[in-house]
């Protein structure tokens, strides 16, 4: 269902030269003015918005993207040259409100001066606010912040392709959202013990194919690509004690569709850049909920002894994904914690994780094993499922270090009462060593390729 949603254009992945050159002037700005933020602004009719931004600029509530009302005045005192390049001190110097949005900023100290396209025409502001007054700002900062306003008329030409490129794919998200997507693929979790059977599904999203051009990138995520882009496999290729189920889940996602369901020719198209981007242009938390919203209407395809894995950011995790989980039956719920950010125990997030686990929702930690930020968050979280990162079942087979990793991982686990899922089983060989280090779950295309539901284990030809 469409909603009102609120323009955010921050730098999407690959970006843009333009965007890399405005981005280290700002920074160069902010530290040679020794201010708390720094932006460069671009004037629309009464607005300014906030194209790009280096600092804390959310202390002041503002953000890349966001819109500063009020500034017709000010543009006019701006170009009349009534407005000193340097504020010292806001509120001594001249009324808040003269300032766009001037009262909600909470700026004790203001430089700004005008930008110019390369014909002379207005562009918008270069500025950049202190907290506190600075009374020992002087004429040559804003002199300074004259001539980085000069090199910056190089790039803001520039910007309007950029900005054209990133409302396309702002429409392009909400497209998507509005219209019930996105697709999602369920990729089997197995138990590694001998019955091989299906335990779990994790669900991933699927998208058009248009997003590398829309979002101005060129990198493929080849590892989310993978996932369907290899051919099926036969009954005869299943990996050795592996369960008919879940060799009856290897088969395409298109020979799975069903009318619910219906993934057709749409490609994987990086997921991961559409998440990233969406995250970008301030749509990233509605597009998550989007789909675990779309995963959650594949629960009843499911058997009732099968759980669903369902990922979600830091960012995700508030108030209206517990609404959103309202109505699940817990036990059947997996909240995969993604994003390699730390959580502190005070933050506003690990207190939903505990009122969600308090209701029986498990809690998993994605890419443990992955580095220090990964580890941080294993050992903030306790999850109640460690999942083992593919870089680590990658080549297990054949490198003591990693077995030694994954032992460790898994002393870990027992002792909190974790189970531990490796993730990215691509070999036989890997599998094998799996389950001779004692790990509990897997998960990859060597096991099942992700495909639309249903994929119901007590369907499927069991094994002679």
């Amino acid at each position: 269902m469409p909603s009102e949603r609120s323009w955010t254009f921050g730098p999407i992945l690959d970006v843009p030269a333009p965007d890399r050159t405005i981005a280290d002037l700002l920074e160069a700005v902010r530290l040679r003015l020794r201010m708390d933020a720094a932006w460069l602004a671009r004037a629309e009719d009464d607005l300014l918005v906030i194209e790009a931004l280096d600092g804390d600029g959310e202390s002041f509530g503002v953000i890349p993207g966001a819109t500063l009302r009020g500034a017709a005045s000010y543009f006019a005192l701006v170009l009349a040259g009534e407005c000193p390049d340097i504020i010292r001190d806001v509120h001594a110097q001249m009324p808040a409100e003269t300032l766009p949005a001037g009262g909600e900023l909470r700026a004790g100290a203001y430089a700004a001066v005008p930008v110019f396209e390369r014909d002379g025409s207005f562009y918008g502001v270069l500025a950049a606010l202190s907290h506190t007054p600075r009374p020992d700002l002087q004429a040559r900062d804003g002199r300074f912040l004259r001539l980085v306003a000069e090199v910056v008329t190089d790039s803001v030409s520039d910007l309007h392709r950029v900005w054209e490129r990133r409302t396309a794919f702002w429409d392009r998200v909400s497209e998507v959202i509005d219209s019930g997507g996105p697709t999602m693929v369920f990729q089997p979790i197995v138990d590694l013990g001998d019955d091989g059977r299906i335990v779990g599904v994790e669900a991933l999203a699927r998208f058009p194919s248009d997003v590398t051009e829309t979002a101005g990138t060129d990198e493929p995520d080849v590892r989310a690509d993978a996932a369907v882009r290899e051919g099926p496999r036969t009954d005869g290729d299943a990996p050795a004690g592996v369960s008919a189920a879940a060799r009856a889940a290897t088969m395409t996602v298109r020979d799975c569709s069903t009318g619910r369901q219906e993934l057709g020719e749409v490609d994987v198209s990086e997921p991961e850049q559409w998440f990233a981007g969406a995250a970008a242009v301030g749509l990233g938390t509605e597009l998550e909920l989007a789909a675990v919203r779309a995963a959650l209407a594949n629960l009843p395809f499911l058997p009732p002894d099968v759980f669903m894995s369902v990922n979600v950011s830091p960012g995700t995790v508030g108030s209206e994904l517990v609404e959103l989980l309202q109505d699940v039956e817990p036990s059947r719920l997996l909240l995969e914690i993604t994003e390699h950010t730390r959580i502190k125990e005070d933050s506003e997030v690990f207190r939903t994780l505990a009122e969600l686990r308090a209701r029986g929702v498990r809690i998993g930690a994605d890419d443990v094993g992955s580095g220090y930020a990964g580890l941080s968050r294993f050992l903030a979280l306790r999850p109640d499922l460690v999942k083992m990162d593919h870089y680590l079942t990658h080549g297990i087979d054949a490198d003591p270090a990693r077995r030694a990793v994954a032992n460790a991982l898994i002393q870990v686990a027992d002792e909190i009462g974790a189970s531990v899922l490796a993730e990215g089983i691509e070999t036989e060989a890997e599998l094998t060593t799996l389950r001779a280090t004692r790990v509990q779950l897997g998960q990859g295309n060597h096991i099942a390729r992700p495909a639309a539901l249903p994929l119901n284990p007590r369907r499927a030809p069991r094994d002679p």
